[in-house]
């Protein structure tokens, strides 16, 4: 019994054994055959690199949703410095370029020397050219081709491998690898727009060399050029300065950044978030793996308060006038540009923004140089950065100040003679006659006397402290920005004059001279305090922000009130008596009636002012003003420089935004006769 279960055990562990042998066998031609080729690629050296993928910029529509800034797909070139090892990169660096220069392309490349001997500095002696020395390490005094031989000594450009211009193609790209911060985490982008047929020749090289790729990502499309292009403004590659400070929020050298107008003032909504995708390839150049490990995320879209097809109206109407002053007008044939803003009375809304002359959006993206040697800046933004006196327009603000004030009521008489006399040694001049006018009839004829004598009464704290609720000298919170301008002050005249302000300097002040500057929109801010009996509304561009595709609204601009002030003695309506009459004023019967008001079913309130320009005896037009008196829908403000009649304006710009119906007079062959419709 014994000896045959020790049999028994022999053969069991035999079996034991045979099987033991059979899985490990099954096991080996499994490591070797089924998944060698995995643990093969596991013991070649790998590459790792993390991608950036760019978010699509958010669009911008205008108030009835026509879209007028939105993107377009294109093709880049990059570089990635895990896959662009040491040794061969300027070799890579040298084919991509050859293929972009044999297609046509461009590539983005900085230092300032011709591609082809005898090479020259392309920028002329300055701090560019100095700092481009200081970052290739030579004297400021270096020659150009000793630049070249810098270059090639920085980036360790093989002299007896390569030509000179193929130093200097080499050199060019690691110099702005370099500007660009090219890092592990910072691809380098080599060229940012390419043809289908460049990306195809860049994929074929890519085959052979490593560290090069083609991407397709989105660019920045102007749909909409010519239209407030002030309002929308544009987008560029980041600076170094931007880099410097963006780059803790996230940004990238490769991210282009808004510059101005919306595109900046919106960058946080309009960006979106970048993703990122993960690429291993083994040193053979083979991609093992490509995954996407952040998703990105599309900018949010913005939809502004203007309609593009008013505005472009405005625009018109703005540039008809001043070429009829130009071409046709007795007076203010010089005027060269002037801006004009029309907000919803009711909220501060900014309906239209008009400067002229103007530029188109596509041209300076395009050709940045060309708009920016144009006479007359016209990329200057007139209508918030564009700062003139106010002229006669101010008096409406000294008169709600006396009449709040208590110190003038409805029945208060002039006694204008022509001249000022209450001081002896400063005696100014009115322009007429207006003696015993009261405040309504001051207002329609513009008597200086009146508010010269007001103004004295008020004092300059009294009328510098009441100005800057109508926000005089502020910054006014519109989301594109602006200046803040400046209200007349003993501190402000003794500052740019150094000098002691006197009584005199007072009167002038109250009729809107010596140092109160403002820009179109203060007055047009103005107007609509005016318009609401002293509360100001925060202008504001922006009506909304959505989704991408605008199919959600994400949240909606209220308005928002920046300052109530409290009427006393009626004194807003009584203003707005004086500035109704101005506008029956304006309806003289003349040649040039064709303008008037007079077919309008509401009142019109404006104010007009022809303030000195400058110490030169020349004088700008301003007005500013809202309709219909009674209920008012819109409120203005207008600024001719060197010109005369923008009173004209006023009629346009109640058809252009009231009724709808702006039709300059022309004659059978489209040529404008006069800016205003004939009536």
């Amino acid at each position: 019994m014994n000896r045959v279960s020790v049999i028994i055990r022999r053969i069991f562990l035999i079996f034991l054994i045979f099987a033991c042998v059979f899985l490990c066998t099954v096991r080996l031609i499994s490591l070797q055959i089924v998944e060698g080729e995995q643990y093969l690629s596991q013991t070649e050296i790998s590459y790792t690199a993390t991608q950036e993928i760019i978010a699509t910029r958010g669009q911008i529509f205008d108030s009835k949703g026509l879209t007028m800034t939105t993107n377009r797909a294109v093709y880049k070139i990059i570089l990635q410095k895990a896959f662009l090892l040491p040794s061969t990169q300027n070799d890579v660096i040298l084919r991509v370029v050859e293929t972009l220069r044999n297609k046509g392309e461009e590539w983005n490349d900085s230092a300032p020397i011709t591609y082809t001997e005898p090479f020259e500095f392309t920028i002329p002696d300055g701090d560019e050219l100095l700092e481009f020395k200081e970052r290739i390490i030579v004297n400021p005094d270096a020659t150009v081709d000793n630049c070249v031989s810098a270059l090639a000594k920085k980036y360790n450009i093989d002299t007896a491998k390569y030509t000179r211009g193929q130093i200097r193609l080499i050199g060019g790209v690691r110099y702005e690898m370099e500007r660009r911060d090219f890092s592990y985490e910072n691809r380098f982008t080599l060229a940012d727009d390419v043809s289908v047929e460049t990306v195809i020749a860049v994929k074929e090289l890519g085959v052979k060399i490593s560290g090069v790729d083609a991407v397709e990502e989105s660019a920045r499309e102007y749909a909409v050029t010519s239209v407030a292009p002030h309002v929308l403004g544009a987008v560029g590659a980041i600076s170094a300065e931007e880099y410097a400070e963006l780059k803790k929020d996230g940004y990238s050298y490769n991210d282009t950044i808004g510059k101005y107008g919306i595109e900046s003032a919106m960058e946080s909504v309009l960006r979106g978030t970048n993703g990122e995708r993960t690429i291993v390839r083994s040193s053979a150049g083979v991609a093992l793996s490509d995954t996407i490990t952040k998703e990105v995320a599309a900018g949010n879209s913005v939809k502004l308060t203007i309609d593009a097809k008013e505005q472009n109206t405005l625009q018109e109407i703005l540039a008809n006038q001043i070429n009829w002053l130009n071409n046709t007008a007795d007076r203010g044939q010089d005027c060269d540009a002037g801006a004009v803003v029309v907000l919803d009375a009711k909220t501060g809304a900014v309906l239209g923004m008009a400067t002229y002359p103007t530029y188109d959006l596509k041209q300076s993206v395009e050709d940045y140089a060309s708009v920016l040697a144009m006479p007359g800046s016209p990329m200057l933004n007139r209508c918030t950065n564009g700062v003139y006196r106010p002229g006669s327009a101010f008096k409406t603000i000294t008169a709600a100040d006396g009449l709040i004030n208590g110190l003038i009521d409805r029945n208060t008489r002039c006694t204008c003679t022509g001249r000022y006399t209450f001081y002896a040694d400063y005696q100014p001049k009115c322009t007429g006659y207006h003696y015993g006018y009261n405040v309504v009839n001051c207002l329609k004829w513009s008597c200086n006397i009146f508010f010269y004598d007001l103004g004295r009464r008020l004092g300059i704290d009294e009328l510098y402290g009441f100005a800057s609720k109508f926000g005089y000298g502020t910054d006014l919170g519109l989301e594109i920005g602006g200046l803040p301008g400046q209200m007349s002050n003993p501190a402000l005249y003794e500052k740019l004059r150094g000098e002691q302000w006197d009584s005199g300097n007072t009167l002038q002040a109250a009729i809107g001279q010596m140092d109160t500057l403002v820009t179109p929109l203060h007055l047009a801010v103005q107007a609509l305090t005016l318009a609401n009996n002293g509360v100001r509304y925060k202008p504001y561009v922006v009506d909304s922000v959505w989704d991408y595709d605008m199919n959600e609204m994400l949240y909606k601009t209220e308005p928002q009130i920046a300052e109530v002030i409290e009427d006393k003695n009626d004194a807003f309506a009584i203003v707005r008596e004086g500035m109704i009459a101005v506008s029956t004023l304006v309806n003289w019967p003349t040649s040039s009636a064709q303008w008037h008001f007079k077919d309008l079913p509401y009142g019109v309130a404006i104010k007009t002012g022809t303030p000195e320009a400058g110490g030169d005896g020349t004088y700008n037009s301003t007005v500013m003003g809202y309709y219909p008196a009674e209920d008012p829908q819109i409120a203005f403000g207008v600024v001719l420089e060197n010109g005369e009649y923008s009173r004209y304006m006023v009629r346009n710009i109640i058809d252009c935004y009231i009724y709808h119906d702006y039709q300059p007079d022309m004659d059978e062959n489209g040529v404008i006769l006069t800016p205003w419709k004939r009536r």
